[in-house]
């Protein structure tokens, strides 16, 4: 089926904008003159949309255009059904059949920060192996970013479909997804902060969350075993919460983020200082000044980032991220990927390695079971996707966590 950034609709909506420029001027009647120029405005209109939309890579099917039309914001919906909660038989009564696993909709509401937001979980093939029955798995909390919903890390970014497959392979080892609804709404922007006055997105997301999930499933206990990744806002959100949270995460990746939090959030109240001018508080959640105030010999968690070539911005202030690592005596591996640049096409191609990466290096599983990878292929010099090599990650030290 044509998609929405098939070259074939670019032509029938030039098609259509030259038919209903001639029509305009052809015909006599001013009131079909206005409606030609009502239907040539609209298909330049569109045409503009979906070109927009093939530079980013936002929308590869028309369902997707039709369920973002048709969210009510609520995070209940897109075909995945709500449950108030993991119940005894969960999730076998529950929850969607995706890349052999389940994903399962969660409306969770936060002991520490107060929110009730929507928690996507994918568990994978493997958590319903009767070998794996006593196995406790590790987890990566994927952040979406803004204008987003959790959701947009199973229909624009295949997150558990890209780790199936790279598990299959032997590429990586089977671990939990959980996507938190990281700001309230598709058109919100917390950047994950304690708002002042305001919402507490960083409790939520770096206690409720590894709390409840930990505390449910057979997931490890927030550590070594949990995993934080995020992309744009959700990249941000990434440096900053594992930052400031080093006994939460033990590996975390930064896909096209940024250092430093914006001047303002989006809330529904519109504009606002998440720090209310308290300059402070704005230093100690700009991962960069939190880097160069950190000590020396200092717990960090093991840093992977990712950003597109021809968004210069993004490797730029990516490699100053990783300079600063670098004086923590951690190499962190920034995979730069050619020809895309701040999209869903450079975070759809950066998942592979992100999840070869970060299953790696979580501290595995505990209980009884087999071995997540047994024959697990060792990591290539580089991703064929990428434009360099992945640095080569530091050596065991007294200041290493693995």
């Amino acid at each position: 089926m044509i998609g929405p950034q098939n070259i074939l609709v670019f032509l029938l909506l030039l098609l259509g904008f030259v038919a209903a420029t001639w029509w305009q001027y052809r015909t006599g009647n001013v009131a079909l003159r206005v409606v030609a120029a009502f239907c040539a405005f609209l298909t330049a209109a569109l045409f503009g949309i979906a070109a927009v939309n093939r530079y980013y890579g936002y929308y590869q099917g028309w369902t997707d255009i039709y369920r973002d039309v048709a969210d009510d914001s609520s995070g209940n919906g897109h075909g995945v059904p709500e449950v108030k909660a993991f119940s005894a038989g969960f999730p076998n009564a529950h929850g969607q059949t995706v890349a052999g696993g389940r994903l399962v909709n969660v409306r969770m509401n936060g002991r520490a920060s107060g929110l009730v937001r929507q928690v996507l979980v994918y568990l994978p093939p493997q958590y319903f192996d009767p070998a794996y029955s006593s196995y406790r798995f590790p987890a990566v909390e994927l952040l979406h970013g803004s204008p987003g919903t959790p959701t947009d890390w199973t229909r624009h970014i295949p997150a558990p479909q890209t780790l199936a497959l790279a598990v299959r392979e032997h590429r990586a080892d089977p671990a939990v997804l959980v996507m938190p609804d990281i700001s309230g709404g598709r058109r919100l922007s917390g950047q994950c902060l304690n708002a002042k006055d305001g919402p507490q997105d960083e409790t939520f997301l770096t206690r409720d969350v590894p709390d409840y999930v930990s505390g449910t499933l057979r997931v490890r206990p927030p550590g070594d075993g949990w995993g934080l990744a995020g992309y744009s806002e959700g990249g941000y959100c990434v440096a900053n919460l594992a930052l400031r949270h080093t006994r939460t995460y033990g590996v975390a990746a930064v896909l096209s983020g940024y250092f430093q939090p914006l001047p303002t959030n989006r809330t529904p109240a519109g504009r606002r200082d998440p720090f209310a001018g308290d300059q402070k508080a704005r230093d100690q959640n700009t991962p960069m000044r939190a880097l160069e105030r950190m000590s020396a010999g200092a717990h960090l968690p093991l840093f992977w980032l990712a950003s597109g070539s021809e968004a210069a911005g993004d490797t730029t202030a990516a490699r100053g991220f990783v300079a600063l690592l670098r004086e923590h005596r951690q190499v962190a591996p920034l995979t730069v990927l050619k020809g895309s640049g701040h999209d869903f096409r450079t975070w759809r191609n950066a998942l592979r390695p992100m999840f070869q990466w970060m299953t790696e290096h979580l501290k595995g599983g505990t209980g009884t079971g087999p071995a997540p990878s047994p024959t697990r292929q060792p990591r290539a010099g580089g991703d064929r996707l990428t434009g360099q090599t992945p640095a080569t990650h530091r050596p065991r030290t007294a200041l290493s966590r693995h």
